[in-house]
């Protein structure tokens, strides 16, 4: 179980309603939801390459994998595609770490390192961005609590930080969006940026 998990799974619980045929996509530590299970521990999915081999679904639920993508754009368009018409999509980024290295980060790259989740080569490539995330009092609260690791501008440095930003203009092409925002602990930060999307109507 992930050090998060007691605070975000039954937040999750809160925001996530699946229906019909559901693809879960990281959701290991999961009693709630049934559907097919897509993995990185398992081995049967990788989020950087094709993915669900033609199959479509009602319902993706895609937890703590999001930001391995390093085209987080394909990653959308694939979920997109991979949807029945009005289809839902639930997917959350995270921003803040610090179990692996001494020095705490907002973003995934600092000093020359790279932050790695499961080991050496599985690295954190992207997050979710949008300015209206300045104004969330969730969001607020991280950046009073980041200022003692010396970010005073959490903007910039999450675009200084991350390898590749997605913006949240671009899931609004295909999605009908709304975000929730959770900022946990105050001694050691971590931000979960949380969408829900239901499905536009085209091909």
């Amino acid at each position: 179980m992930g050090k998060t998990d007691p605070v975000i799974f039954p937040w999750y619980d809160t925001l996530i309603e699946s229906h019909g045929d559901v693809a879960l996509l990281g959701f290991v530590n999961n009693d709630k939801f049934e559907g097919d299970l897509y993995d990185l521990s398992l081995g049967n999915w990788d989020i950087n390459s094709d993915w669900f081999l033609g199959k479509k679904y009602d319902t993706i639920i895609c937890t703590r994998c999001a930001y391995f993508s390093k085209n987080p754009e394909d990653f959308i368009l694939q979920c997109y595609e991979s949807l029945n018409e009005d289809g839902a999509l639930f997917v959350d980024w995270g921003l803040g770490d610090h179990w692996r290295f001494e020095n705490y980060k907002v973003g995934w790259v600092r000093d020359d390192e790279h932050e790695y989740a499961y080991f050496d080569d599985n690295y954190l490539w992207s997050v979710i961005w949008d300015d209206s995330f300045l104004n969330d009092d969730q969001f607020k609260n991280f950046e009073k609590n980041i200022l003692k690791f010396g970010y005073d501008d959490l903007k910039s440095s999450i675009f200084k930080e991350v390898p590749s930003v997605l913006s949240l203009s671009f899931v609004e092409k295909y999605f009908d969006c709304s975000v929730q925002i959770k900022s946990i602990w105050e001694d050691f930060p971590q931000l979960y940026i949380f969408i829900s999307g239901t499905r536009k109507g085209g091909n």
